[in-house]
């Protein structure tokens, strides 16, 4: 698998681009590495190669980058276990937030609630509404983070449950529609809380061919929204997409396959408190040996 790197340049490009680059805080240089997995699926050990050298490049990037995001968009667990503790794995790697996947109730809410309690991980799904569940007051629409003085968004969002988690598993869960509930939150976190970049972890699946929603949609279809990590369709993308929102404003979105195969990384340069440049890469990990 060869890797392949993406670099959008926006700075005096931007008219043509659309415009209205979102302009941060403040007036002195900034910059934001993100690493992101979607779809791991429990796929590791302590002896793995994805997890040695995951360990590694991370370790690497936190060393060379001074400001640095470790997200996960979903299906983190291993449905084939009756009791794991991977979201402890994703807490010693240092992972700042992770969106619910479909698979992630594969084991039942309790075995989900009983991670995030221990683990202590930000678990984020903005169109679920979990308050008649064991996940209530557990899984949060959205976090905050301060990077060199900016504030990020992060939003999390799950597919429809109807038709991807047996009622069983989901009862209980209010469902949103992620299109209405990702513009109003995103308008919320750079109108009200003043966020200068809003990323989206989405488990909502690249694109289908019908008009389920999709990141291509999500992106196209809304506002506020800078980057778009997603997962669900394990999708292999070379280099990120770019998509322009309904304010012609351009959208990146990434996926990382699945399993632990790639690793993405978006690199986000602004200057003078303009986004000038984001680079992204998947960089191959993990060995494949799922056996």
């Amino acid at each position: 698998m060869q890797r392949r790197t993406f670099i959008h340049h926006f700075g005096l490009s931007a008219v043509a681009l659309g415009a209205g680059i979102p302009r941060l805080r403040s007036t002195t240089d900034f910059s934001l590495t993100i690493l992101h997995t979607n779809d791991l699926h429990g796929r590791f050990e302590k002896t793995s190669s994805f997890s040695l050298q995951a360990s590694e490049m991370i370790q690497k990037v936190r060393y060379t980058e001074q400001n640095v995001l470790l997200l996960d968009a979903g299906d983190v667990l291993n449905p084939s276990l009756t009791q794991g503790n991977e979201l402890q794995w994703m807490k010693s790697m240092g992972y700042d937030a992770f969106a619910i996947g479909n698979h992630d109730f594969d084991r039942g809410m309790e075995d989900l609630a009983r991670q995030i309690r221990q683990s202590q991980l930000t678990a984020l799904a903005a169109n679920y509404q979990c308050e008649n569940t064991p996940l209530h007051g557990l899984i949060k629409p959205y976090r905050i983070f301060e990077k060199a003085g900016q504030r990020i968004g992060v939003i999390g969002l799950g597919l429809n449950p109807q038709g991807s988690i047996p009622l069983v598993l989901r009862e209980g869960i209010g469902y949103q529609d992620p299109l209405e509930t990702a513009n109003q939150l995103a308008a919320t976190l750079k109108q009200v809380e003043d966020c200068r970049l809003v990323i989206c972890l989405s488990h909502l699946g690249y694109h289908y061919k019908d008009q389920q929603i999709s990141d291509l949609r999500l992106a196209a279809e809304t506002r506020h929204i800078d980057l778009i990590i997603g997962g669900h369709t394990h999708t292999f993308l070379p280099e990120p997409v770019v998509v322009n929102n309904l304010e012609g404003k351009p959208v990146l979105i990434n996926h990382a396959g699945w399993g632990g195969l790639l690793i993405g990384r978006m690199d986000v340069q602004c200057r003078g408190g303009i986004i000038q440049t984001v680079k992204g890469e998947n960089i191959p990990i993990g060995s494949g040996d799922f056996n």
